[in-house]
């Protein structure tokens, strides 16, 4: 091979090597959506660029003629390829039955093709024209040609429709990649088109071999740029893109694909900052949870996210995403803003439970708390005290100063009470001027120090009032378990009501232990007044 002609061939022979090349990396890769007709229609250049070179080197006009068919089996090839690569690519279908009448009219083209050395219906006065440094082989347009062009047109602009239409659907990060997709393999067909019609001075069968090579440099870019093939978007409608639920897409690599404005806007992200980059890294409060998700029932978990200044609480369930051979392709994640629900259940709650006057808990909860810890102590043979207390004369103070006066008086004790409680105390209002408290891990002489001071912080100090201070006291009577195995919680409470009616009967403002055996309790001097330490 002389020099001249080495140089001549050698940007074919890239051609050929560029469409090889794209065409296995994509095979390589077809078990992801598109990948395979892409494969095929990279293989379908290869031959279109490779019957060129073969036939340029044929010194005869049989063997330019036979190498001219082989071109014409990637040339019918590559527009089907297209027309299937598209549909993969963009999530679009067509029925069996139009698939079959194409199937059917490209075997028709390739039988005419073929066989036209019998009938001359394709080509028109074949022959050799001298040229340099190969002879060039020419012929004109049967009457038939014309249908190689018109089906080859007709499934291009086909598959451009579709791609165009995905193009203006996608979200904003995905619209580089489509069009990248969209000029990459339209080069060719634009080139064939410019040549047929005869709008540039250089020979159809020159240029299109060569234009090959530019297409698959692009798509070979957008391979290795974008990630063509593990990166195909899910169509993105408006429904998806205005959906309140945020949704977040990820391959079966765990990297992005997909991110709607509601999830960009929980996170604070952009899809154009992390299009294809690890989930696990770029929303890791939503990664820990996904085995959760895998794993749970109801295929539920609430994620709670701060928001500027705010804590939302959201309900993630994750969905799997299946291609048409039923294999995994990735996980869609849906999260639905459930704050105001857990806003309302949380509401709806301390309404069940608590006492809307002074915000304790009432009498129903208190009863399902304690008990469970009157359970815990007898089976552990801990101490456990229990106090009833009420105030004294309260009807007088409804009676002098009014019931709203009568109220902020209930709701200022409530408060003082508190204070002088540890954390894991519990007390409630037990019905209208009368409490109840729950202290664990107290036993008789200490639950009454704790009783004797709150009768002084209540009699001390006036409760201030719309009607100026109001002087109460509180009557308070305990009971205790120590080691009485046959004790019930009913029993504990009726104990402690018993003493309680004992301070009254003897005057109120005091505090009474039940029981003989507490005697000498009874006989205490006050206590300090300190909070029992926690």
């Amino acid at each position: 091979m002389t020099l001249p002609t080495f140089f001549y061939l050698s940007p074919y022979i890239l051609s050929v090597l560029i469409c090889a090349g794209t065409s296995f990396y994509a095979f390589r890769r077809r078990e992801l959506l598109g990948a395979r007709p892409f494969a095929f229609l990279a293989a379908s250049e290869t031959i279109w660029a490779a019957g060129y070179v073969l036939q340029l080197v044929s010194p005869t006009l049989a063997g330019k003629l036979l190498w001219n068919n082989f071109q014409f089996l990637g040339a019918v090839g590559a527009p089907l390829a297209y027309l299937a690569f598209s549909l993969k690519y963009t999530g679009q279908t067509i029925k069996q039955s139009t698939w079959r009448i194409i199937l059917a009219l490209t075997a028709a083209i390739l039988l005419l093709i073929w066989t036209d050395g019998l009938h001359h219906l394709f080509r028109a006065d074949a022959h050799l024209a001298p040229g340099f440094p190969f002879s060039d082989l020419v012929f004109g347009n049967g009457p038939t040609f014309i249908l190689y062009p018109f089906l080859a047109y007709i499934l291009l602009m086909v598959g451009t429709y579709f791609l165009a239409h995905n193009y203006l659907s996608a979200p904003r990060a995905f619209r580089l990649q489509i069009a990248v997709v969209l000029v990459g393999v339209l080069i060719p067909w634009i080139t064939t088109l410019i040549t047929w019609l005869n709008l540039v001075p250089v020979p159809l069968q020159e240029l299109t071999p060569l234009s090959f090579a530019v297409s698959n440099i692009v798509v070979a870019w957008a391979l290795f740029r974008y990630r063509l093939f593990d990166l195909v978007p899910i169509a993105n409608d408006l429904l998806v893109e205005n959906m309140e639920e945020g949704m977040v897409v990820v391959d079966i690599e765990g990297r992005i694909v997909d991110i709607n404005p509601s999830a960009q806007r929980i996170f604070n992200l952009r899809l154009n900052k992390i299009f294809g980059k690890q989930f696990s890294q770029e929303i890791p409060m939503l990664a820990t949870i996904v085995p959760e998700l895998k794993s749970s029932p109801n295929g539920t978990q609430e994620l709670t996210v701060l928001i500027g200044e705010e804590e939302r609480s959201f309900e993630a369930r994750l969905s799997r995403i299946y291609d048409n051979r039923h294999q995994d392709n990735g996980s869609l994640i849906l999260l639905q803003d459930i704050t105001e629900r857990k806003r309302t259940e949380e509401k709806l709650h301390q309404l069940a439970v608590t006492d809307p006057l002074t915000g304790l808990f009432n009498r129903r909860y208190f009863f399902d708390v304690a008990e469970r810890e009157f359970e815990r102590s007898t089976r552990i043979t801990h101490a456990l005290a229990v106090i009833i207390f009420d105030v004294d004369h309260f009807k007088d103070v409804n009676d002098t100063y009014g019931h709203i006066v009568g109220d902020q008086v209930l709701q200022s004790l409530t408060q003082r009470c508190l204070q002088s409680l540890r954390t894991y105390d519990v007390m409630a209002r037990y019905g209208g001027e009368e409490f109840i408290i729950m202290l664990p891990e107290t036993d008789a002489a200490h639950a009454y120090r704790v009783a004797e001071r709150l009768r002084t912080i209540v009699a001390e100090t006036p409760i201030a009032t719309k009607a100026g201070p109001a002087e109460v006291t509180i009557s308070l009577g305990v009971a205790s378990v120590e080691n009485a195995s046959d004790l019930t919680f009913d029993k504990l409470i009726d104990r402690a009501d018993q003493a309680l009616l004992m301070v009254k009967q003897r005057g109120r403002n005091q505090v009474r232990v039940w029981g003989e055996e507490a005697l000498n309790i009874n006989r205490q001097s006050p206590p300090p007044t300190e909070p029992p330490v926690e």
